[in-house]
């Protein structure tokens, strides 16, 4: 059998690896089209009902017809497909919270890259050791040295952890440059797993007394926001993890920059009900 070839980027000082030239996957538009589908095959089985009944409508039953198509044509199918999604996250959510689902076991055919707090998810064998391909002091510029790694794990999904280093190590001075970055780095990934749905995670917050080894990482939700708006320009999978921070950082380690155990129940249960929303 043919060895799979891997392409590399070059370091950030050197020549970037050209993006690929297919668009980046999106389900997006086949859930928006599915919907709008459902609309139609609702409307045009009441219409077969009534002629195959020989039921003339009448010219109330007519203009009530009428204005009901016209309520569907201001339907926000984009809008609709958003709250569908919502409500999936919502009971993924619910059921991971009270045990009805294990968070754990619904990782399977994965590959998470990042840093130390990554790290933390074998360490504490929430997930195998061999599908966590992350060391203390990693920024998203080892992922290049990763590819072979992850080729022999072809995996399903590819999650990115990284951030908190890139953040204070000086190689992104700002928060638009790293984004950039993490898109070359999806497009990478993108080119040599074609067949892989990527996640970017955001970057944790850090929080006292954290910032005394760093003041840089005060700058971590401004990262996140650019991070996150060239997701959705470029139809990235993005996983916001503002809401684990907010309610559970009282879960952080006494450094203000890793996680307790009990943290990652909530960052898996995170990342799975965002997975939910891209089905």
């Amino acid at each position: 059998m043919a060895e799979k070839k891997i392409t590399k980027k070059k370091s950030s000082q050197g020549k970037r690896t050209k993006a690929r030239k297919q668009p980046p996957k999106n389900n997006h538009t086949y859930r928006t089209a599915g919907i709008a589908v459902l609309i139609l095959a609702v409307v045009g089985a009441a219409v077969g009902a009534a002629l195959h009944f020989g039921n003339k409508p009448s010219s109330a039953a007519v203009q009530d017809g009428r204005q009901y198509l016209a309520q569907l044509e201001a339907v926000d199918i984009d809008a609709t497909a958003d709250k569908i999604n919502q409500i999936k996250k919502k009971e993924r959510s619910e059921a991971l919270a009270s045990g009805t689902v294990s968070v754990w076991s619904q990782f399977y055919d994965y590959v998470i890259l990042g840093d130390s707090r990554a790290v933390g998810f074998s360490f504490y064998e929430f997930l195998e050791e061999s599908r966590v391909l992350a060391e203390a002091g990693n920024t998203i510029q080892v992922v290049p040295d990763r590819l072979e790694q992850i080729a022999l794990l072809n995996p399903h999904s590819i999650f990115l952890c990284y951030g908190i280093n890139d953040v204070s190590i000086g190689f992104y001075p700002t928060p638009e440059i790293y984004a950039e970055e993490m898109d070359k780095t999806v497009q990478l990934l993108q080119e040599n797993f074609p067949n892989a749905d990527i996640y970017i995670n955001s970057i944790f917050p850090a929080k006292d007394p954290a910032f005394e080894q760093a003041e840089k990482w005060r700058e971590i939700p401004d990262y996140n926001v650019a991070v996150k708006a060239m997701s959705e320009e470029k139809g990235y999978h993005y996983i916001d993890n503002t809401s684990v921070y907010e309610e559970h950082n009282d879960l952080y380690d006494i450094d203000g920059i890793h996680f307790q155990r009990e943290f990652y129940d909530y960052w898996g249960v995170n990342m799975l009900s965002e997975m939910v929303m891209e089905e």
